[in-house]
């Protein structure tokens, strides 16, 4: 099983776990939980990265030929992190982060106070050099022009992680109140200034105005053309599923039309830049779970924050579409400040540990079974003091009931304490 480990970077002082399917990060803020998602995030894209780079060399033929691939990759994994964690060579911090792959092999990024832009260094496993060596090999054979032979090479061999990875960063909103706008600002960006956008929010900005034209369309009629089109097996059911939890979600339908993103209700719409904030926060969570669920690869799922701005029930709702998409052989992560959403998840973990095959039928009455989560896929910590606490109870399979009620209890204790006073007793606090 794949494993990060991070030793002080940003609020994150200590971190050692592994990654599981469906995992869970709380905890107050600046705590440490996008750090963790960002660092689990680059890892899961570095196959991205060199595939990116070979297509480059093909294109130019001089990437990397003066000073070989590994001192080549080695730069491009500086550069993204720099961007991602904006850690810079004025930094005055010592640290560390380690990902181990489900083969075996892994690689360690080192940073410390330095000069002339070294204080970061990449280090490669044997295992990994002797691949990265075996690759640049095959630049130097008719195999470089097999272009799919590559890509499962480096996919499958070099980082066992034949899996796309999106990444929906918290603040998602502000991509739909600029709808209009964003395209050309992002075209006229020259490469400093975008350098400048941390790397998961610019991986995320791509992709949204990559997918904005494949929903000119409802959603129904964007699976029926699906269906038509390709030529693997869609289940179609937990498909129509998914579009009816996210017209819930959204209270309407997210189209794409002459440029222009509206937010359908029947026939009336509205732009979506004029929706309400908690419509422009999900709209691209959705999207992006309904795009990839009906593609044929498997996905890694980041969610930041999926409760903004939502309403308890939406956001419930919010887990569920989540959920069902995980249970198509997916991954998800998500970070979260909200009860609501800590509370959901232990409602599909708990549908799941109670039954006994008898019972299906009465419990999917409640929860359809597309929707249950198993317990042995859950990963969830509540990060405090720079590091992360496993929360969840093995005693009932779910997600510790002390860190959903915490806040509650703080809650009720000061009305008790009103209460007190409105009674006259306050003294005995005192």
């Amino acid at each position: 099983m794949p494993k990060l480990t991070i030793n002080n970077l940003g609020p994150v002082s200590a971190c050692e776990i592994e990654i599981k399917d469906f995992m869970v990060f709380t905890g107050p803020q600046a705590s440490g939980k996008s750090t963790i998602a960002k660092s689990i995030f680059f890892f899961n894209n570095l196959n991205n990265i060199l595939f990116s780079m070979y297509q480059k060399e093909m294109a130019a033929k001089s990437l990397f030929r003066n000073s070989g691939l590994e001192t080549a990759f080695s730069k491009e994994v500086q550069r993204a992190f720099l961007q991602s964690f904006g850690i810079g060579t004025d930094s005055k911090a010592y640290g560390s982060v380690c990902y181990d792959y489900d083969n075996g092999s892994s690689m360690l990024i080192t940073f410390e106070p330095g000069a002339e832009g070294k204080c970061i260094k990449v280090t490669f496993d044997e295992e990994m050099k002797r691949k990265l060596k075996v690759l640049e090999q095959k630049f130097d054979t008719d195999v470089r022009k097999n272009t799919e032979e590559i890509r499962k090479f480096i996919y499958n061999d070099i980082f066992a992680l034949d899996m796309d990875v999106v990444y929906i960063p918290a603040g998602r909103s502000m991509l739909t109140v600029l709808s209009s706008q964003i395209n050309y600002l992002y075209s006229v960006m020259d490469d400093r200034i975008r350098a400048m956008i941390d790397y998961c929010t610019q991986q995320f900005l791509e992709k949204v105005l990559l997918l904005k034209d494949y929903f000119n369309k409802g959603f129904d009629s964007i699976l029926k053309q699906t269906l038509d089109m390709v030529d693997y097996e869609i289940d179609v059911d937990k498909a129509e599923l998914a579009t009816d939890m996210m017209r819930t979600i959204l209270g309407g339908e997210y189209r794409s039309v002459n440029g222009e993103e509206r937010l359908y209700f029947g026939e009336d719409y509205v732009k979506i830049n004029y929706a309400s904030s908690g419509q422009q926060e999900a709209v691209w969570i959705v999207n992006m779970l309904f795009y990839y669920m009906l593609g044929k690869r498997k996905t890694f799922f980041i969610i930041e924050e999926p409760e903004s701005h939502l309403f308890p029930a939406t956001q419930k709702a919010v887990v569920e579409l989540i959920s069902l998409v995980k249970n198509g052989n997916n991954k998800v992560l998500i970070t979260t400040h909200s009860p609501y959403v800590l509370g959901s998840v232990n409602n599909l973990l708990y549908a799941d540990h109670i039954s006994n095959g008898k019972n299906d039928a009465e419990i999917e009455q409640v929860i359809p079974r597309q929707l249950w989560l198993n317990f042995k896929a859950l990963g969830a910590y509540y990060l405090n003091n720079g590091k992360p606490e496993d929360i969840t109870s093995k005693e009932f399979e779910d997600i510790d009931h002390d860190v959903i009620d915490g806040v509650s209890g703080i809650l009720n204790e000061d009305y008790e304490k009103l209460m007190d006073i409105a009674r006259g007793e306050y003294c005995r606090w005192n």
